[in-house]
């Protein structure tokens, strides 16, 4: 089976576990983050009645500072879901005061993923590689790149969570 088919195989599978799941039908979120879905998702957290997202920013806006004078100064920073990074800048920002880091926003989004570099690129103490894989596998990949002695601050910001159900979302 060659990689393409493999991965149409498991996108089938996939769909047809949520389509015919007894009560509540689902399909997965990752399979709705292609170039059109990641700019749906950035243009429904601009609207009035999305204040999530403006809240997060306060809370991050108040205690950037104080998340990164915790962080240790040989950091490599993982990001769970960056999306564009908007609300990531502000922790790398703080960071980038004292010291350089190492930021690996794991994203299944490429266009996602690349507005986030875009977003990142002005942060001088920050360089930044990104990974277009699922959680999981992008955080073993991050962990396979840290350096010796380098530890590692996992961000897991925003409202993601929200996408599992509550039995799943206890698993992760």
């Amino acid at each position: 089976m060659t990689p393409t088919t493999a991965v149409q195989s498991r996108f089938a599978e996939e769909v047809c576990a949520g389509l015919t799941k007894p009560g509540q039908k689902e399909l997965p979120s990752k399979f709705l983050y292609d170039a059109v879905g990641s700019r749906l998702f950035d243009v429904i957290t601009e609207l009035p009645e999305y204040g999530l997202t403006r809240a997060e920013d306060r809370i991050l806006e108040r205690h950037s500072r104080e998340i990164a004078a915790r962080a240790p100064h040989n950091v490599a920073i993982a990001e769970l879901g960056s999306g564009s990074g908007t609300k990531t800048r502000r922790v790398l920002g703080a960071l980038s005061r004292d010291h350089h880091a190492r930021y690996f926003p794991i994203e299944i989004s490429a266009t996602a993923l690349a507005a986030c570099e875009r977003e990142m690129r002005d942060i001088g103490a920050v360089s930044v590689v990104g990974i277009e894989r699922e959680y999981l596998d992008g955080l073993l990949e991050v962990a396979a790149r840290r350096r010796e002695g380098e530890h590692l601050l996992v961000l897991f910001l925003g409202s993601t969570i929200g996408n599992f159900e509550p039995a799943a979302a206890l698993i992760f």
